[in-house]
């Protein structure tokens, strides 16, 4: 874009690659930019939508200099009305942005920072179920509902959120924190019984669930889980870049994942074949006829289903959530694609290559 940009940073003090926040501003202010305001994201906690304020002030880029959970909470705040986002990848996973093709590495994250192109992408919205009942998509809905851009979790990821994301277990053991969380949240986690409830599923639910063995209601499911995970952006698993065959964050449908608690031998397993490398023919994830993406899907006691909106509910009382990793809310919520889409510099390739695919 013609014209030097003015920009808000709005950064993660404690986020995996913090440390190098410095290094990434001075590389924007290289690259021209001129850099309005640098604020932790905690300032903005308490504070209504600043996107419009933002405009007011002559910024027409927000920069979220963090990872997956700095970027879902700063959708709030630009996605109505506001400039739009920039992604500096200095989380730990950083699957949103690995899902939108944005380089890893600070000079490439920049590059695309100035010389990308803005791309719509899906959004999730959640908003209390019983509030949903009676919503029609504006108003009161709008006002309830909070976004994420990656992933909504319920089960066992909640727990892992809590221990991966505290300041002290950080500070204590760095690098460790990731694999020592999920040890210690595996160890204490019981199987949890969850009810789905679908809208506007795509395709025969019925007919993938019959591929699944089920014999369940077509529009409403009952398992006992280990976790259930709703997937926008299909990028996970960090750097081994994992994901859910044929979904897209401009397709306008949710991944419901569902992870049973069975043998874990049999698991860990299936894990230690799916790591140990291979490849074969990528297909629809429901057949199980994928590559390593699809191995993956394939897991046991896995279950996938596409929708635009699923309700969620824990007969025995409320759960947690975590939005793209935080800690946010409980159940039972109503989860859908959202109505506006977020507006994301990517690389110049990015939306080729989803066109390619009729995405």
């Amino acid at each position: 874009m013609p014209g030097k940009r003015r920009a808000i940073v709005i950064h993660s003090p404690h986020s995996g690659r913090a440390p190098q926040l410095e290094e990434a501003l001075k590389l924007l202010q290289e690259a021209d930019i001129e850099l309005v305001r640098v604020e932790p994201i905690t300032n903005l906690n308490e504070l209504p939508s600043q996107g419009s304020t933002w405009l007011a002030q002559g910024i027409d880029l927000a920069i979220a200099a963090g990872g997956d959970g700095l970027v879902g909470g700063m959708i709030r705040h630009v996605i109505k009305e506001g400039p739009p986002l920039a992604i500096l990848p200095l989380g730990t996973a950083n699957d949103t942005a690995r899902s939108l093709a944005i380089p890893q590495d600070l000079p490439g994250a920049v590059e695309v920072i100035v010389g990308g192109q803005e791309a719509a992408v899906d959004v999730g919205m959640v908003l209390p179920a019983t509030a949903s009942s009676s919503a029609s998509g504006t108003g009161g809905e709008e006002a309830e509902s909070d976004y994420f851009c990656h992933t909504l979790t319920i089960g066992l990821n909640v727990e892992f959120a809590r221990l991966a994301t505290s300041s002290e277990m950080r500070e204590r053991f760095g690098a460790m924190t990731y694999p020592l969380a999920a040890l210690e949240a595996l160890r204490a986690h019981e199987p949890l019984e969850v009810v789905l409830d679908f809208e506007e599923p795509s395709g025969s639910l019925a007919a993938q669930q019959q591929c699944q063995g089920q014999a369940q209601a077509a529009e409403e499911l009952r398992y006992q889980v280990l976790q259930v995970a709703v997937i926008n952006a299909p990028v996970f698993g960090g750097p081994l870049q994992l994901s859910i065959p044929g979904a897209s964050v401009t397709d306008h449908l949710l991944d419901i994942v569902v992870v049973q608690g069975l043998d874990w031998k049999e698991i860990a397993s299936a894990i230690g074949q799916l790591f140990a490398g291979g490849e074969s023919e990528q297909g629809q994830a429901s057949e199980g006829t994928t590559g390593n993406p699809a191995e993956l899907m394939a897991l046991p006691g896995l279950h996938h289903w596409r929708a635009t909106g699923v309700t969620i509910s824990t007969p025995a009382g409320p759960c947690e959530v975590t939005l793209d990793g935080e800690v946010k809310g409980k159940t039972p919520i109503t989860v859908r694609i959202a109505p506006e889409r977020l507006r994301v510099l990517v690389p110049t390739t990015w939306q080729a290559q989803t066109a390619e695919t009729g995405t």
